[in-house]
């Protein structure tokens, strides 16, 4: 459950907490001034830049738009109560959507596989202002960005907030589009190039993503039990129940790999948290294979062999850079397996267990973070990039720190 207080009036206060530690303060001065440093990064249009840096030292600039990472970014909000600036970025990637349309006509008329930066093939990095894409030299075909959109705009319309906007019937049509797109393009069965966009390859993530977009607006009662009042979505975007079958049983065969190439992934906690659509028993084996062979000291390595800012790429097993955003992550999802077990009881832990799992990877989280409070991208040799902090990072702190102080609440209630 979000924390509904405001952060307003508190300003006064932030030059006394930017001066000290920040694992010298208090949970709720923890909040706010991780949440601040999240707001560094929002720019006017309700984007958030992916983190701060400007490319000053080499390497790739990432003060620009990543559609997912604005998506995962915002979700900080909503756990803070700021629904308004959440809606505002979801409307940004809608704008995004209309923009870029004409390649959604394009690619549902291939049936096919598109490749890595076709024209049929909506980017997933552009300008912060402009909103034009910036490259065409790694793979954009990313379905996971459509999953994500169509689960939290159908998640957000359920819990009773406007996002569609005031050009309602225009909207819905560009749904339809997606939906279409999604469709011929046979997400469940066509290799893309996933959450780290690499590949190309068939993503256990990236198919679960999707039909957890796929499953909200169809609306056969999967996802009811988490609103409070009733918004019939499929009476205004049609889901053909063939389409979720094929995609629960698409993401079944692949389970618990993340794709053939890789047994397990960082990625596949989305599955858990936020998609919740996988089984019990799948659930348990994704944190199984995650927490035995990708947390490290520092975060979560995405997977074995990662080469990305890898300490030595000649022998990269061992060599992985690690994120912390794992560790953001995994205290999600266990203050959710928490909270779903102290109000259903049973699955495969107590609440407590699942409790202890979340604070302690809440404090090593808290571990890794900079001394004022940024979740740096990753660390490689033990040293951070320059990526702090990174956008969709920071924001899974602000959720992570109040999931698990629901949940805390919520036990205490209970007792």
């Amino acid at each position: 459950m979000p924390h509904r207080g405001s952060f307003a009036g508190e300003k006064k206060i932030e030059g006394e907490l930017g001066r000290r530690h920040f694992k010298s303060l208090s949970p709720r001065e923890k909040l706010l001034t991780a949440y601040r440093h999240l707001e560094d990064l929002r720019q006017l249009n309700g984007g958030y830049v992916a983190s701060p840096y400007k490319g000053e030292n080499g390497g790739d600039r990432y003060n620009v738009f990543w559609l997912r990472d604005i998506m995962y970014a915002t979700y900080a909000n909503e756990y803070v109560g700021a629904y308004d600036k959440m809606i505002e970025s979801y409307r940004l990637i809608l704008r995004l959507f209309q923009k870029y349309r004409h390649k959604m006509t394009a690619g549902a008329r291939k049936r096919r596989y598109l490749g890595s930066c076709a024209g049929e093939v909506i980017h997933a990095r552009v300008h912060p202002v402009t909103l034009e894409e910036i490259t065409h030299e790694w793979g954009h075909h990313q379905l996971d960005i459509f999953g994500l959109f169509l689960y939290k705009t159908g998640d957000l319309i359920k819990k009773g907030h406007r996002v569609i906007g005031t050009d309602e019937a225009e909207t819905l049509i560009l749904l339809r589009d997606i939906v279409l797109y999604l469709t011929t393009v046979r997400w469940h069965s066509d290799p893309d190039f996933g959450v780290w966009e690499e590949g190309p390859e068939v993503h256990s993530s990236s198919i679960g993503s999707v039909l957890a977009g796929l499953t909200m607006w169809h609306d056969d009662g999967y996802y009811h039990h988490k609103y409070s009042h009733r918004i019939d979505l499929h009476s205004y975007l049609p889901v053909p129940e063939e389409v979720i079958e094929a995609g629960r049983s698409a993401i079944g065969s692949i389970l618990p790999s993340e794709s053939a190439a890789r047994p397990y992934d960082m990625a596949q906690l989305s599955l858990i948290w936020p998609y919740n659509i996988v089984t019990e028993a799948q659930a348990k084996d994704i944190l199984k294979n995650i927490e035995e062979n990708l947390v490290r000291g520092n975060g979560v390595i995405r997977y074995p062999g990662d080469l990305y800012y890898n300490a030595n790429p000649r022998e990269p097993l061992n060599n992985e850079a690690q994120w912390p955003l794992g560790f953001a992550w995994l205290a999600v999802v266990y203050s959710k397996l928490a909270l779903k077990s102290i109000r259903q009881g049973g699955m495969f832990a107590a609440p407590a267990d699942f409790m202890e799992k979340a604070r302690g990877y809440l404090e090593r989280l808290e571990g890794v973070m900079t001394e004022d409070g940024r979740v740096p991208e990753l660390y490689s040799g033990g040293n951070t990039n320059w990526n702090a902090p990174l956008a969709w990072a920071q924001s899974f702190y602000v959720v992570a720190h109040q999931s698990f102080s629901h949940a805390v609440e919520m036990s205490g209630k209970k007792v």
